[in-house]
């Protein structure tokens, strides 16, 4: 951990401005073992992933002034923030580096590929700009890969990466990820799509990164649903457990215990036999458990929400559910408790933790926008919380509205930022004191990149609300699980890559 006495020292390097990189013994391994080959970085959000691509990029232009490079991240203000960042700290003038979009015309793109020395660039643009002839990789000494672990299926990173590696004189790539995933067969598929010949993989537990890195202090709330809320879970778990015997006595299902992605699955098989009534209550069983989600997870309102538009559904399965009477009831006692203004008894924990913690710079993660208006509405009224709600481009903020909330909470105008997914992955959010998960995730990756957003340049604080007795505990566990499963895996890659590639 970092002590109050470690002195800061800074990257000399003839490409790189005085005092923009600090000095990271990890990082400069990294960087220096990237320039052998193809290698996928994967390193937990805050410990510098964008210093160690600015590293590279200064080592191959050290090599060949004249060469060109590529990086490529997923969404438009990423690459703004990668272009500020690279011009901050690489000697090279604005009109060398360049920053495109879909909206810039095709034929001056074209002129841009040949003229800049830099480009940045979601993977859409590049991958149509190749397809039409735009861009020509002869030249290219490097291409970075921000946000690896899409570089699955049909991405536009794979196709990239391949005609890269064809057309390149002399080509490098560098995959940059918080994490690949837990899975074998996810982590190969990445590899393979990308080219990769090394993994170089970090964690706060390593020794050579301990010294760079501030505590994180971890505190676990437990809560129970209140007696009404039982209740209401009571009726739509009969519910689901009625419409699951059936798929069972039809021989659709062979176990109760079945999976969101299974039943989708089962839902599109049934539905290209037309066999219609087994597509109908697997949607509804499907929507039950959407119910529940809602129900022992988020909000009251968000439930209540979910409610009505199921009313306004004009499907059969809908339908049914609706004029189910153990469903009836679960719509009249969550109505009731509204009524009485109660809610899930996570948002007085909420305010709880917002009374303590004062003062402090806080992310709030949820997984629906209904969670996060909820919460919003609810901390509004307590004095000194300034909270913001930031959500995605398909939950309805568009990317000046994210640009405005990130840059109001850096200023502090806001010092609450009530965050759904967007606020995980990449983007340029200041570092807060305290990051809360209002639900556990089943997901290794978006956990650590919910975690990564403290800790960086001060001690900070991780609070993962959990509610017993309900799916919160079993996410909280998967999520665990997958994690120590994706650094075994990650290290049996890095140690030993060619016998997984074969």
């Amino acid at each position: 951990m970092i002590s109050k006495s470690t002195k800061l020292e800074f990257i000399e390097h003839p490409w790189i401005n005085p005092n923009t990189i600090q000095k990271r013994e990890y990082q400069l391994n990294i960087s220096r073992s990237c320039l052998k080959e193809n290698t996928l970085v994967v390193l937990p959000t805050g410990l510098g992933k964008t210093s160690i691509a600015e590293l590279v990029m200064a080592f191959r232009l050290e090599k060949n002034m004249y060469g060109k490079i590529m990086f490529v991240a997923p969404t438009k203000p990423l690459v703004d923030q990668h272009y500020k960042s690279i011009l901050k700290t690489l000697k090279i003038g604005p009109s060398e580096i360049i920053s495109v979009t879909g909206k810039t015309q095709p034929e001056k793109r074209k002129e841009i590929y040949k003229k800049a020395d830099i480009i940045l660039a979601t993977p859409q643009t590049i991958e149509n700009d190749i397809k039409n002839k735009r861009i020509d990789f002869e030249n290219f000494i490097l291409l970075i890969i921000d946000e690896a672990h899409r570089s699955v299926g049909n991405y536009a990173y794979t196709y990239i990466a391949k005609e890269y590696m064809k057309r390149a004189k002399d080509p490098l790539i560098l995959g940059l990820t918080a994490s690949p995933g837990g899975k074998y067969s996810k982590i190969k598929e990445i590899m393979k799509a990308l080219f990769i010949k090394n993994v170089e993989s970090r964690t706060e537990e390593d020794a050579d990164v301990k010294p760079y890195i501030y505590e994180k202090k971890l505190e676990w709330i437990k809560i129970e649903l209140s007696k009404p809320m039982k209740m209401i879970k009571s009726y739509l778990e009969d519910i689901k457990s009625d419409r699951l015997k059936r798929l069972k006595s039809w021989g659709v299902i062979n176990k109760y215990n079945v999976s969101k992605s299974e039943l989708l699955r089962l839902q599109k098989k049934f539905s290209q036999t037309k066999a219609f009534m087994f597509v109908s209550v697997i949607a509804e069983v499907i929507k039950i458990d959407y119910c529940l989600t809602l129900l022992e997870t988020g909000t009251l309102h968000g439930l209540k929400k979910y409610f009505d538009s199921l009313i306004n559904q004009k499907s059969k399965s809908a339908k049914r559910l609706i004029n189910d009477q153990k469903f009836k009831n679960a719509m009249r006692l969550t109505l009731e408790l509204l009524n009485e203004e109660k809610e899930h008894p996570k948002i007085d924990k909420i305010k709880e933790i917002i009374k303590r913690e004062k003062d402090k710079k806080m992310i709030i993660f949820t997984q629906f926008r209904s969670t996060g208006e909820v919460i919003v509405n609810k901390i509004n009224k307590i004095k000194g919380c300034r909270p913001s709600l930031f959500i995605g481009q398909s939950k309805g903020m568009n990317q000046k509205q994210q640009l405005d909330v990130i840059r109001d909470f850096k200023i502090d105008v806001y010092n609450v930022l009530v965050a759904t997914s967007v606020g995980e992955e990449g983007l340029d959010i200041p570092e807060v004191d305290v990051v809360v998960f209002y639900e556990p995730i089943p997901s290794a990756i978006r956990t650590i990149q919910r975690r990564g957003r403290t800790g960086r340049h001060r001690e900070g604080k991780i609070i993962t609300l959990i509610t017993t007795g309900t799916r919160d505990e079993s996410y909280y566990w998967v999520s665990k699980m997958k994690e120590k499963k994706m650094k075994k895996i990650i290290n049996e890659f890095g140690s030993n890559l060619n016998k997984f590639m074969k």
